[in-house]
């Protein structure tokens, strides 16, 4: 995570946080092997959200370097890629079984609840 903002790292933390609060979530309903896709496609999809991360973080330093020249099309691929990683994640885990594919749709939203979370960290830059 070196070279992140601090803004990226604590989103990954939230959304780390979020997916151990999920998985454990996921033991206490289901109880039994059922548990294991379920927190299988949380980590899937929170592995993902943290490459988007990445991604995003990346695509917003090459549009500042960029001096008063937009890369639109960087930002259309930078986007499309991030959808196509979203949506592989999902279709993987549906493949996989039915309760692997709810738990990718959870780990999904640990992203904008990841955002959200951070109106609660001011500092944040």
């Amino acid at each position: 995570m070196a070279g992140l903002s601090e803004l990226s790292r604590k989103m990954i933390l939230v959304i780390v946080v979020l997916a151990g609060i999920l998985c454990l979530g996921g033991l206490v309903f289901f109880r039994s092997v059922q548990a294991f896709p379920f927190g299988l496609g949380i980590l899937a999809a929170c592995a993902v959200n943290v490459v988007k991360i990445i991604l995003l973080e990346r695509m917003i330093r090459q549009a500042e370097a960029s001096e008063g020249h937009y890369p639109t099309h960087r930002v259309y691929l930078q986007y499309f890629l991030r959808f196509v990683l979203t949506a592989g994640v999902l279709l993987l885990a549906g493949l996989l079984s039915f309760t692997a594919l709810i738990g990718a749709a959870f780990g999904i939203f640990t992203l904008p609840i990841s955002g959200f979370a951070m109106k609660f960290f001011p500092n944040a830059n």
